[in-house]
């Protein structure tokens, strides 16, 4: 049931004017091309407007969630109820916060794309992110999953974060006060014993001058590498966690016989078994149930569950 009241509706678009759609298709916001209409959909442009809206969401006591760049997303094919939040140009920026002869840390915001963060580091002559080149999404969402390849991780070299508490308080934390996990990021909320709602708001990532090599070089080179071993087409990358650092997902679902298995419109890919291509305008159930079924069958041959590594909304 949609949950957008016309009052509710006013007061959005009384605040928000153009920068707020109802009913919005999700299928125009994600990688993978899928899913459902949202209720609303908001672009607020900088932290004042975020604490705004999410003034207004909870008096109206209505759920809501953070959209990044929607590279890491599977939306159910009925939608998302409550509000999507898009953080807007306020939130895509990079600056230097800190520049010393060993280290600068470069700040930015939660809406900057990852690989434009990596390209401003090698056309700054600085190295740490070549782990980054070609991964997709926003620095936000990067840091939520310590996103990361077998050259790196965001651990590896970020510094702190800003968030927001809603509605309106902004914390700082250090690296000492973060927890990382294979595709996690976690900290201790003051005051609780737990993790609590939160939008990231910016990050601090520590790099160093590129002395004696040639960034653009290496990740040019890496870059290659990738695309050879990665498909194209409408995907969220890669579907499943690795069970462990020696037990690649997609290698089991290779070895289980699985490589092109389709349902609907969407396929296990034939170059990387743990990518899902929608490749025939495939809807959400079908790119679901063909996860079940890959999960099923990788359990039957390894007695190994694969965890999703994608994020699966709505309803």
């Amino acid at each position: 049931m949609n949950l957008m009241t016309p009052d509710l509706k006013k007061r959005l678009t009384k605040r928000f004017g153009s920068r707020v759609q109802f009913d919005a298709p999700m299928d125009r916001h994600t990688s993978f091309r899928v899913g459902g209409p949202a209720d609303a959909l908001v672009t607020p442009k900088d932290r004042a407007e975020l604490m705004d809206l999410l003034a207004v969401i909870r008096a109206a006591g209505v759920p809501w969630m953070v959209l990044g760049g929607g590279t890491n997303l599977l939306v159910k094919d009925r939608g998302i109820r409550g509000v999507v939040i898009c953080p807007g140009r306020g939130f895509d920026q990079i600056q230097i916060r800190d520049k010393g002869s060993e280290k600068t840390v470069v700040e930015a915001g939660a809406a900057v794309r990852l690989s434009a963060l990596c390209r401003y580091a090698i056309d700054n002559n600085y190295t740490g992110l070549h782990f980054a080149a070609g991964i997709p999404g926003s620095v936000g969402g990067a840091i939520l999953m310590n996103a990361g390849t077998r050259q790196g991780a965001v651990e590896s070299v970020l510094e702190g974060i800003d968030l927001l508490e809603p509605p309106d308080r902004v914390r700082s934390l250090d690296r000492n006060q973060l927890f990382f996990g294979y595709r996690r990021l976690s900290w201790q909320p003051a005051g609780n014993g737990g993790e609590q709602l939160f939008i990231v708001l910016s990050g601090r990532f520590a790099l160093a001058p590129a002395a004696g090599s040639d960034p653009a070089a290496e990740v040019e080179a890496m870059l290659s590498r990738r695309w050879e071993t990665q498909p194209k087409g409408f995907s969220a990358g890669c579907v499943f966690k690795n069970p462990s650092a020696d037990m690649a997902a997609g290698r089991l679902i290779d070895q289980a016989g699985l490589r092109g298995m389709a349902v609907g419109g969407a396929r296990v890919s034939a170059v990387h078994a743990n990518f899902i291509i929608n490749e025939k305008e495939a809807s959400a159930t079908d790119i679901l149930e063909l996860i079940r079924l890959v999960q099923k069958g990788v359990a039957e041959r390894f007695r190994v569950w694969l965890e999703p590594e994608i994020r699966i909304v709505g309803e």
